[in-house]
């Protein structure tokens, strides 16, 4: 049974001239112990799913499609109930981890506390693990614990919430953009922290990058977004070495060991989606097919041609 499934998801804001689509008819499962990447680039609505799952989108946001979590559909669970579930069951690291600590409150009482309010352990206990797992991620513990998130780096902040999520053993952990920031030395520590997660096979990773080498090193099954839409799927190993939507393939084909060829044009504004497949401005086998009808999800790719 998968942990986690997301049926025909559509996300709406509002805006000036009516609703603006963020994301459309999207669907994806997560099983144990499995990494799921979801790519493309900014904008196309990777994080709006996130948002979505953890039930965290603005007033006004329109929301349809159902969204289950151990069979129980999270649409329909109130907001106390959401509670329960948030951090312990399903735990988000968002784009800005510095945000999500308190900046007057020490480190080290931000680690320790969430594992006691858990009944996890006792504080010493808390303390000997959260040092553990900030040790294992490259930072000086003591002093780490000792010290308030306004006195770390970004870089830093990232980690520490990081430490934060894995200390409480969630069944899905949602990381939006983990590698935003970080060099070439520390992306490699993180993901290895990231891999570490899905080791028991109990616990799930959605991975949230536009980091096409990330996902290649942890995911086991990539979904390509573009515009809202899920353009192609598949297990990673195979759609890396076999592209099949003309954006899959731009996006490997800008990578800096793949020559650095960027993608013609600009994603569209999404309050100015074209008729007709979304990327057929961009696309260089679009015809007339594509500029006039949406494709259709089929084996695992979007796309007229394919």
């Amino acid at each position: 049974m998968n942990l986690l499934e997301v049926a025909d998801l559509s996300v709406s804001f509002p805006g000036p001239s009516g609703r603006i689509p963020a994301v459309r008819n999207i669907s994806l499962s997560l099983a144990p112990g499995e990494c799921l990447a979801i790519v493309g680039e900014s904008g196309c609505g990777k994080s709006v799913i996130a948002q979505a799952v953890m039930r965290l989108l603005p007033e006004g946001t329109e929301v349809l499609g159902d969204m289950y979590y151990h069979g129980q559909n999270l649409t329909h669970l109130s907001e106390s109930e959401m509670k329960q579930i948030r951090g312990e069951e399903i735990a988000m690291v968002f784009q800005s981890p510095e945000r999500a600590l308190n900046p007057v409150i020490k480190i080290g009482r931000q680690l320790i506390q969430p594992q006691v309010l858990h009944k996890l352990c006792n504080a010493k206990d808390a303390e000997l693990r959260a040092k553990g797992v900030l040790q294992s991620l490259g930072l000086d513990a003591d002093w780490v614990m000792n010290a308030y998130p306004w006195m770390c780096s970004g870089g830093m902040c990232q980690r520490i919430v990081f430490a934060a999520v894995s200390l409480l053993h969630p069944y899905v952990v949602i990381a939006d953009e983990p590698t935003k920031g970080l060099d070439a030395e520390r992306i490699g520590e993180l993901e290895t922290m990231l891999s570490s997660i899905t080791s028991s096979g109990k616990t799930s990773l959605l991975l949230i990058t536009h980091d096409m080498e990330v996902a290649a090193h942890l995911a086991d099954r990539i979904l390509v977004m573009y515009c809202g839409m899920i353009v192609e799927e598949g297990a990673a190993a195979l759609l890396l070495a076999a592209p099949k939507h003309p954006y899959t393939r731009g996006l490997l084909n800008s990578l800096p060991k793949n020559g650095f060829v960027p993608i013609p044009g600009m994603s569209p504004a999404l309050t100015a989606l074209p008729d007709g497949c979304v990327f057929h401005p961009r696309c260089p086998i679009a015809d007339e097919e594509c500029r006039k009808s949406i494709p259709q999800l089929r084996n695992g790719v979007r796309c007229h041609k394919c």
